[in-house]
């Protein structure tokens, strides 16, 4: 056996090259679609891994090399069933003109005993010619035993010799890794052939092998057959479902609202944009107040931001300067509250934040801010962490700077924590905004484009 691999447009016009090049016989070892691109234009191809008999192949061009010209395109069209079946007549009819050849050759002459009495006993070479002969032919001569044992042979050698070939094929791929004959995309966690071009398209943009197989096993469930091949209803399909399953934080009128996140997640400026909307969008009265002790000048930016809107600002160094501050709080509609930036690795990290915390329970949302740049397993883990101070809602920054949004969704589905808002650039405050649903799905799809830093949309 022999393996050739072929490279087409579509899964139809590669099983149509496997046929027409490698006859009707050859058998498909694999079928995976080519993410590289087919040609100048970037489409898509599909590759395919055949495998095929040499006999049977030389058999397939003998026999088109005996057809007539107009015959040879209609015989290269026609299904795998009738290639084989004509080039099995082909075979009984090579074998009956050998055989009426034969007969030919030697044809029997019966002799009459009145024909024998004149011919000389002692020379059987003198036999002079009979009076009368019966020459028969038969139009359609049966195979004679040494011809039917002959090719009954031929056809065992044959058969033995592609098990063999079979056997050490067989071998080879034993001795090849798993992964080497592999299934179309998603295979592995049952998305079916008909959607794994959107499976890849779904990856592609961040989420998840698992998260966007589950999105797409449940549109087999809701989709006929059809409707899984139309693209557009399989792309709305999507589109429904990440909307449903976004789950986005409530309008809030809590009077604080803690901000804490790990380093470099861009927590503090969030903090200011979010202050900024509040005063100048809702016309609403915030207090700033900055808990962070650790980071040298931490206070500084904050100071000059509560200076240009003109906000009060106070610095917390210990758990007994919130009782000081804590009556005077009730003048302003909204606390806003900066910690330190820790990622929690140690205990005792864990026990500063908490005592840092304001002394009451009541009135109180805590926002994690995390950076869209980071990766899933980062994202999650910090989740994890910060889960033992009753975190609220999530914020995630940087979403200018990130080139793939799917992280987002990722972790939404993987935590069920709600989405509170964005940051999209450095501007302030207009570079923060509420979260919605509508908003995750284009980041994901790209339907609008991505808003940079001087608002144009690419």
């Amino acid at each position: 056996m022999q393996i050739k691999k072929f490279e087409a447009r579509s899964m139809k016009e590669a099983l149509e090259l496997v046929k027409t090049q490698l006859g009707p016989d050859a058998v498909i070892l694999s079928a995976k679609e080519v993410t590289k691109g087919f040609g100048l234009g970037g489409e898509k191809s599909i590759e395919i891994t055949a495998a095929y008999s040499e006999n049977v192949l030389q058999h397939k061009k003998y026999v088109e090399s005996k057809l007539p010209e107009h015959l040879k395109e209609k015989f290269s069209k026609a299904p795998a069933r009738t290639q084989k079946e004509t080039m099995q007549k082909s075979i009984e009819s090579r074998l009956k003109l050998m055989q009426a050849e034969e007969t030919r050759k030697k044809p029997v002459i019966p002799v009459t005993m009145t024909q024998r009495r004149y011919a000389d006993i002692d020379n059987e070479d003198t036999v002079p010619a009979p009076v009368e002969t019966s020459i028969k032919y038969n139009p359609t001569p049966k195979l004679t035993q040494q011809a039917q044992a002959t090719f009954n042979n031929l056809e065992v050698d044959q058969l033995k010799s592609e098990i063999d070939q079979l056997k050490n094929l067989l071998g080879q791929f034993k001795q090849m890794p798993q992964g080497f004959v592999q299934a179309h995309p998603g295979a592995e966690h049952g998305v079916n052939y008909n959607l794994s071009s959107h499976y890849t398209a779904l990856t592609r943009k961040g989420l998840l092998p698992e998260v966007a197989a589950e999105i797409l096993t449940q549109a087999q469930t809701q989709l006929t057959p059809d409707k899984q091949n139309n693209k557009a209803v399989v792309e709305a399909y999507i589109a429904r479902f990440i909307l449903k399953t976004v789950p986005v934080a409530q309008e809030n009128f809590e009077q604080f609202h803690l901000f804490m996140g790990p380093s470099g997640s861009g927590k503090t400026s969030t903090m200011i944009k979010y202050a900024s909307d509040l005063v100048l969008n809702h016309k609403k009265r915030v207090a700033l107040i900055s808990t962070d002790t650790i980071k040298i000048g931490a206070d500084e930016q904050m100071k000059i931001f509560a200076q240009i809107l003109n906000l009060p600002f106070i610095a917390i160094r210990s758990e007994a300067d919130w009782f000081k501050i804590l009556p005077y709080l009730n003048q302003v509609d909204h606390v806003l509250v900066d910690f330190a930036s820790l990622n929690l690795k140690a205990a005792d990290e864990l026990r500063y934040i908490k005592k840092m915390m304001p002394p009451t329970t009541e009135s109180v949302r805590t926002h994690l801010v995390l950076s869209a740049m980071s990766k899933d397993a980062d994202l999650l883990e910090v989740h994890r962490r910060y889960q033992a101070l009753n975190v609220s809602d999530v914020v995630f920054t940087s979403l200018d700077e990130a080139s793939m949004h799917g992280n987002i969704y990722n972790f939404v589905q993987k935590t069920g924590a709600p989405l509170f808002g964005f940051g999209i650039g450095s501007r302030t405050p207009e570079d923060f905004e509420r979260a919605t649903a509508e908003r995750v799905l284009d980041l994901i799809l790209n339907i609008t484009g991505t808003r940079t830093e001087s608002g144009i949309n690419l």
